[in-house]
């Protein structure tokens, strides 16, 4: 019996050494005051139409004027371009069935986003159009092979004069930054990722941010119709701020600021 109660001591030890390790641990430098000064506009201030569709510069400019720090995704162009666009499938926004990363730079900006006369932007013309006046939170939309891509987020970002940092649900995305940039600041992105068509331990290594120890993230972005969850709270026990995405409206910008130290909001919530 003694030796049962030894063993089963043991194995609880080493679970909880193993889980405290997954984790990240503490992070090791303070946030950036600037990183929740402010809401941030989820693809910028857009519309529902072609006037200011998500992920443009027009959108970018209204969150800007209007104090909003601005986020936005992006993708790598098939000549290796950083650019700023959400699905890596082009049809939703631009009518044309085709993937991001089949097109060159040159392709892309022949499409028009939503039928209007915006068009996809580049990360460069993203960062310039912003300068500075708000925060720019970039979400590195990468399912692949790491490195080109961070490689590329990382330079730009270190040479821009604002203040901006970088998100992913890859971890090893955000490794790959830390490792070329280091002072770059990283937020892990996380869900429960119900839906999603993962094996079911990479879900439950990514639910619960098990996998901070590579990715090293300053602060965690999590879906808030999962919270409260345990892995946010052990997070928030140990420091990093917390972001909840994606927030629609007052009720749930509310909500999130029971959980929540930033927030990632659509235009329904910017105005509240």
């Amino acid at each position: 019996m003694r030796s049962a109660a030894w063993i089963a001591l043991v194995v609880i030890v080493v679970l909880i050494a193993g889980y405290a390790f997954a984790t990240g641990g503490s992070p090791r430098r303070e946030a950036p005051v600037w990183l929740t000064a402010q809401r941030v506009s989820h693809r910028g201030m857009w519309t529902g139409g072609s006037a200011r569709p998500e992920n443009s510069l027009a959108a970018f400019e209204a969150a800007a004027a209007a104090g909003f720090a601005v986020e936005f995704d992006v993708h790598s162009s098939a000549d290796g371009v950083t650019v700023v666009v959400h699905d890596s499938e082009l049809e939703r926004m631009t009518g044309a069935d085709v993937l991001v990363e089949d097109l060159t730079l040159d392709e892309l900006k022949e499409l028009r986003l939503l039928g209007g006369v915006e068009r996809i932007p580049t990360l460069e013309e993203a960062l310039a159009l912003v300068d500075g006046r708000v925060p720019v939170f970039v979400e590195i939309k990468n399912e692949g092979e790491v490195g080109a891509l961070e490689d590329d987020v990382a330079a730009q970002l270190t040479a821009y004069s604002g203040d901006a940092c970088v998100m992913s649900f890859n971890p090893y995305s955000l490794a790959r930054v830390a490792e070329a940039e280091p002072d770059i600041t990283r937020g892990q992105l996380a869900s429960r990722f119900k839906g999603e068509d993962l094996p079911w331990y990479q879900k439950l290594l990514l639910a619960n941010m098990m996998m901070n120890w590579t990715s090293k993230p300053d602060f965690i972005a999590y879906d808030i119709d999962a919270l409260p969850c345990p892995g946010v709270t052990v997070q928030t026990w140990r420091g990093r701020p917390i972001f909840g995405w994606t927030i629609d409206n007052a009720d749930e910008l509310a909500y999130a600021e029971s959980y929540c130290d930033g927030f990632i909001c659509n235009p329904g919530a910017l105005d509240e």
